[in-house]
């Protein structure tokens, strides 16, 4: 996960304390509890992206000679296999 737990938490903090100054979310528990409940999805969801990531990469690796001779661009591999697999996975990124 590129982000540390303390910074998801922090994000997670702020953006529910942005949501309820703009009357976008009306609280139901105390802010501290949405926080925490908001930063553990962000999380989930951050990981999923981390497999999906991981998953093409090892897909890549077929194609580690046209890589290496330049017959295929490495970041546009990537970025087509990552959407075949979130495709596939039916995944939101």
């Amino acid at each position: 996960m590129k982000l540390s737990p303390e910074r998801v938490a922090g994000l997670a903090s702020l953006l529910v304390e942005k949501l309820i100054a703009l009357r976008m979310l009306e609280p139901m528990l105390e802010r501290k509890a949405l926080a925490t409940s908001l930063a553990q999805v962000m999380t989930d969801e951050l990981r999923v992206e981390d497999r999906i990531n991981a998953e093409a990469k090892e897909l890549m690796r077929k194609y580690e000679t046209e890589i290496a001779s330049g017959k295929l661009n490495e970041h546009q591999l990537f970025q087509m296999i990552k959407k075949q697999l979130i495709k596939k996975g039916d995944v939101i990124l």
